[in-house]
């Protein structure tokens, strides 16, 4: 009797799978980028930019713990001492900064701490200043990252993670596409620690003063965050999957391409079709101002066409789609401060509640002779009734602010120059930051060649 033929199985290999870092979802928005880097660990050569992030970062850690050490806010002898041997840029931003950055020592708890999760959300290689805060699965890390610094508020049950960002174009971290670290982060400090109720997780961006930008998470939230940041490693293994099977690994063009090698080496599988690898940055530019200053021409032009013909532009193409430009109005909300009469504003009086559609001499009540008169203010009125009756929710209270548009354009007149001092000695100063074409200018002194978004393996952020 024949024997049966054996099936002999073909084993796969198995890649192995480093664990998920918020800096991998630049990677794996490209398959082919991600495969590139990380299985066949094809690196981009390093940057002056990653240098300089990486030099940034370890002053910041080092002048933060002596800080804390010391019980004091700010020592700007110990700050020198750290920055000293940094590079040109990061000294740059190092010296810009060392004047504002002041350190919370009483609630900070640790810098440069790295936490990693295991595959059930567990708290896994515990090490350094965690060490006896929480119990280790001792299983592989699944999802792992090191946090600029952690800041603990027992009285408020809240953790605050500060993330120091090197960019020269600030982002939010509630945009979609930078989610996934605070999202991280956030999820690392509600497992580590079950008392944490809330977790604000704050961009700072030194290169500029005083930029933040922050969002939160209540533990409410930590079912849906947790899916976000599984959904992500569920691409992450998706990709391995497919290259340990054979499959083809897609190459999908993004703003990751310009920290791929295969860009930097012109050997991108879609590179005739990849906007990122068409032309130079100096060309780039200077398609951007002939295409203003011609839009500029094309609007006016078309504004004055409409103004004449007292018709709206319309454009249909062979899709039988159609376009217009023209006037469109939309109705919008505004909120007065005061409570506006023919020649001036409505008041009150505060002891006998008398009101008036004028400011009275000397804010003096014309009925009871009291001095104490103010005037009537319809949305601050509002919001200091919901405070009375609703103590507990008036955190947001402190980020109402009024546009210094419309306030200084009112205060630009003589006669309210010492109005006008007086009102910017009280505001709060923020920086803004947009991306424009400067005007011509003579010459320009070059800067080292930066990434807006550095990545590597030695850092995380």
């Amino acid at each position: 009797m024949p024997r049966a033929k054996k099936t002999e199985l073909v084993q796969i290999q198995k890649t192995p799978i480093p664990p998920l870092h918020q800096s991998t979802r630049i990677l794996t928005a490209c398959p082919k980028f991600y495969v590139t880097s990380v299985i066949e660990g094809r690196k981009k050569p390093g940057s002056q930019a990653a240098s300089r992030g990486t030099q940034v970062h370890r002053v910041m850690a080092q002048y933060a713990s002596h800080c804390a050490r010391k019980g004091v806010s700010m020592d700007l002898d110990a700050f020198d001492e750290f920055a000293k041997g940094v590079g040109p840029t990061a000294g740059k931003i190092l010296a810009g900064m060392r004047e504002s950055y002041s350190v919370d020592f009483t609630h900070l708890f640790a810098t440069e701490v790295t936490m990693a999760l295991d595959e059930n959300m567990r708290p896994t290689a515990v090490s350094g200043p965690l060490e006896g805060t929480t119990v280790d699965s001792g299983l592989p890390p699944h999802f792992e990252g090191t946090l600029d610094a952690m800041y603990m508020f027992r009285e408020e049950s809240s953790i605050m993670i500060d993330d120091a960002k090197t960019h020269a174009r600030p982002f939010d971290p509630k945009d979609p596409e930078f989610a996934l670290q605070s999202q991280m982060y956030s999820v690392f400090a509600f497992q580590f620690f079950p008392w944490v109720q809330k977790v604000k997780f704050r961009l700072w961006f030194v290169r500029y003063k005083n930029l933040t930008r922050d969002v939160e998470y209540t533990r409410q939230e930590l079912p849906a965050i947790i899916d976000a940041v599984k959904t992500a490693r569920s691409l992450q293994l998706s990709i391995h999957d497919t290259y340990d099977t054979g499959g083809d690994i897609e190459a999908i063009g993004n703003d990751g391409c310009f920290y791929c090698p295969l860009l930097s080496g012109r050997e991108c599988p879609i590179l005739q079709d990849n906007a990122n690898a068409q032309g130079k940055p100096d060309e780039w530019l200077s398609t951007e101002i002939v295409y203003s200053a011609y839009a500029k021409v094309n609007r006016t032009r078309m504004k004055s066409w409409i103004q004449a013909n007292g018709r709206a532009i319309i454009l249909r193409d062979f899709n039988q789609k159609s376009y217009s430009y023209g006037p469109t109005s939309s109705e919008g909300s505004v909120y007065p401060l005061f409570q506006a009469t023919a020649d001036s504003v409505a008041t009150r009086c505060l002891r006998c509640f008398e009101a008036f559609d004028y400011v009275p001499a000397n804010g003096q009540c014309p009925k009871c002779q009291n001095s104490l008169v103010r005037p009537i203010m319809p949305i601050v009125d509002k919001l200091e009734e919901y405070a009375h009756g609703n103590p507990d929710d008036t955190n947001w209270y402190g980020k109402l602010v009024i546009s210094s548009t419309e306030l200084n354009s009112k205060l630009a007149a003589k006669k309210r120059a010492f109005l006008d001092q007086s009102v910017q000695d009280a505001a709060d100063k923020v920086t803004r930051v947009r991306t424009k074409v400067s005007k011509p200018q003579d010459s320009i002194v070059e800067e080292p060649e930066e990434d807006e978004n550095e990545w590597g393996e030695e850092e995380d952020f």
